[in-house]
């Protein structure tokens, strides 16, 4: 077969650059749109921060069309501040190396520590030779971040050209250090190193991990006491032991300061209504450079820097209407929201309407597509904290008339839902929450009873549905939950 070029016409729909990127800015949360906006500061000589002081000076100075903005002279106020900050380093004495290290000791001391950090610090403690410490600085980095050894250390010996036992025996010298548990290949080993630590590896806890793990992975005590020959009064004291340990020891060595929640929208209760704004103190305020803005209408200017400027300043113009049209977006979906979620604000979670983004964008004149890529992403700063924008958006789950509810109303339980009415799914984990939170600890409610529990409460729910909000909400099945005989 042979090749052809061919030229053919086609119809294709193409999104302006514009209108793409006023989609892009809609999407961005506060901390994405202020990195997106300092990189913008860097490359578009168009854009400036927003200053009334320097805009003002500008008007008033007139400036040669073509010449870079002018440079303010520095006072006789910042020249002696100047040169006090160039003589103050030449003021310490430069040989006082032992200030310098208990400066450099202090930082080091302040900072965040991994993991790996801090058990790389410890092993150089360790009296061992430089070649186990080179295998034991191997099997640190091997570590998850949670402390666990990936990897089989037949196949490290290969890599390293070692013996098997000696890289085990590096191991369990890892595996003494702190935190307790860390080193471990799975979790059994991790939980019995900790008890191996705290000297209690002759109690009925250990004897349950060495030699009954899988009945206690699923939680058969009656199983574990007949094995065991033990009292269920020791088992339940066994379990509660179990339970103190950390099943994830490297998970407290961050390496890192947790990130901060900058939500975009802040709510405000005020004398008789809630109000709500955006959170702009994080986001720097961009402006047209108005210098630049001479240097394209003056006609001497070359054609062209005039071509390269008039690209920069479309450029700047759809970047800050695009801010205006996402803010404007934003404040209005939050204002819609407060409005309806009123109960919400008043009473947390449990509160939450059933309400879809459709119904939101018909209330405020937008399309649903607008709606969802507003929302991304998206934070609001409420009185019961701060909450995902999507987290205002709940489904609901149709209940049937007052005549069709299964099991009895309890005494002071709200009014049964009509037809056509719904639950939102937050109130339903909310109330599968209380109900297992007050469930006797011998006599832990199923799914089917959660169920028949919600329909005393006039909220009617199958089973199927409690077990997936069970499950959505991290709690175990009834008999992993039982916590006496």
């Amino acid at each position: 077969m042979a090749l052809q070029a061919k030229q053919t016409a086609q119809q294709r729909l193409m999104a302006a650059p514009n209108i793409t990127l006023a989609l892009e800015i809609l999407r961005m949360a506060t901390l994405e749109l202020q990195a997106f906006l300092e990189q913008q500061l860097e490359e578009n000589p168009c854009l400036e921060l927003e200053d009334s002081s320097s805009s003002s000076e500008t008007e008033s100075a007139p400036e040669e069309p073509g010449t870079p903005p002018e440079e303010a002279k520095p006072t006789s106020l910042d020249e002696d501040w100047v040169s006090h900050w160039q003589t103050a380093g030449e003021r310490e004495d430069p040989d006082n190396e032992d200030g310098a290290d208990e400066r450099i000791i202090e930082q080091r001391l302040t900072l965040p520590q991994s993991l790996h950090e801090s058990l790389l610090l410890q092993l150089g403690c360790q009296p061992v030779s430089k070649e186990e410490r080179a295998l034991g600085e191997h099997l640190i980095h091997h570590l998850d971040q949670n402390g666990y050894l990936e990897g089989s250390l037949q196949e490290m010996a290969a890599e390293l050209g070692t013996g098997l036992e000696r890289l085990e025996a590096v191991l369990a010298l890892i595996q003494r250090l702190d935190p307790p548990g860390v080193g471990a290949r799975n979790l059994r080993e991790c939980l019995m190193l900790q008890l191996e630590q705290r000297e209690a590896c002759g109690g009925l806890a250990y004897r349950i991990l060495q030699d009954h793990f899988e009945l206690f992975t699923h939680h058969r005590l009656e199983a574990i006491a007949k094995e065991t020959g033990a009292t269920p009064q020791q088992i339940a004291e066994a379990l509660e032991c179990l339970k103190r340990l950390n099943p994830k020891p490297g998970s407290a060595y961050s390496g890192e300061l947790p990130p901060s929640v900058i939500p975009d929208l802040v709510v405000h209760h005020r004398e008789r209504h809630y109000d709500v704004e955006l959170n702009e103190q994080y986001v720097p305020q961009v402006t047209i450079s108005r210098a630049y803005h001479r240097m394209l209408k003056d006609p001497r200017t070359p054609e062209d820097a005039k071509e390269f400027l008039a690209q920069k300043f479309r450029k700047a113009n759809w970047i800050i209407k695009a801010i205006d049209e996402r803010n404007t977006t934003l404040l209005s979906i939050a204002r819609c929201l407060i409005s309806l979620q009123r109960e919400f604000l008043e009473h947390g979670s449990r509160a939450i309407k059933p309400l879809t983004q459709a119904q939101v964008a018909e209330l405020i004149g937008r399309h649903p597509s607008t709606v969802s890529r507003a929302i991304a992403g998206k934070t609001i700063d409420t009185p019961y904290g701060i909450f995902r924008l999507e987290q205002l958006f709940a489904s609901g789950v149709p209940q049937a008339p007052a005549h069709q509810a299964n099991g009895a109303a309890e005494p002071g339980a709200p009014a049964q839902a009509d037809a056509g009415c719904a639950v939102s799914n937050e109130q339903i984990k909310s109330e599968i929450q209380r109900l297992v939170a007050d469930e006797p600890p011998q006599r832990c409610l199923s799914d089917a009873a959660l169920a028949q529990q919600l329909a005393a409460r006039h909220i009617a729910v199958a089973r199927r549905t409690v077990a997936k909000y069970r499950t959505a909400l991290k709690i175990l099945p009834a008999h992993l939950r039982k916590r006496r005989l």
